[in-house]
């Protein structure tokens, strides 16, 4: 089973709308950075923002993108005033803009980087980890490693079982094994695509066609 364009266009459009939700003036999001240049970038911010940053170069001083290139985790973007004392006037002419406060969450997955940035408020609980799940999905999506993945044949038949919405106990029952046997090829697969969870898991699964 391969992902086929409309697929993953319907996929990407709902990881990129659950963002929406948690933004207030629009985010950005860069994945796969290799040195300053991501493999796929998207933006919701207002097109005279994003005008002013390209005609100012910021892409070479963004904090945002500087704090994904140098560490992991999540910050707001007055913790980043803080870490990169220089990027005062960054921040002071994006509140220009209407971008006064906002959080930046970088991961590294694959050997590559990936950062997402949504103005508005500190985020709650709930917000970060829809933040961390998008993320996560947006960057298994699109950036395609490249070493080859090689799965056995009983870790797909549990993969296959998992993108078809079946639960561990009935994979188990299934497949004629033990439930604890369904947990550790899944923990193998995990292993093997450097996935954090079940959903990035069918995920990379589906994009990369290894079932």
């Amino acid at each position: 089973m391969r992902v086929d364009y409309n697929m993953r266009s319907d996929i990407r459009g709902i990881l990129l709308r659950s963002l929406d939700n948690i933004s207030e003036s629009g985010y950005s999001i860069g994945v796969g950075f290799d040195g300053v240049e991501p493999v796929f970038v998207h933006s919701t911010y207002a097109q005279r923002w994003v005008d002013r940053y390209v005609d100012q170069a910021y892409l070479l001083v963004d904090p945002t993108i500087q704090f994904g290139l140098s560490s992991t985790g999540w910050v707001t973007w007055n913790d980043l005033e803080r870490l990169f004392p220089s990027s005062k006037t960054f921040f002071e002419d994006a509140a220009n803009y209407g971008l006064v406060h906002g959080n930046t969450l970088a991961i590294s997955a694959d050997g590559r980087v990936s950062v997402l940035s949504c103005s508005g408020p500190k985020w709650r609980d709930e917000e970060l980890r829809i933040a961390r799940a998008g993320l996560y999905a947006l960057h298994a999506l699109e950036y395609e490693p490249s070493q080859s993945i090689t799965l056995t044949a009983p870790v797909k038949d549990v993969l296959r079982m998992m993108c078809n919405g079946c639960k561990d106990q009935e994979i188990a029952e299934n497949l004629g094994v033990k439930l604890e046997t369904v947990r550790a090829r899944r923990r193998t697969a995990m292993q093997a695509l450097d996935a954090k969870t079940s959903a990035q898991l069918i995920s990379q699964v589906i994009k990369f066609g290894l079932i």
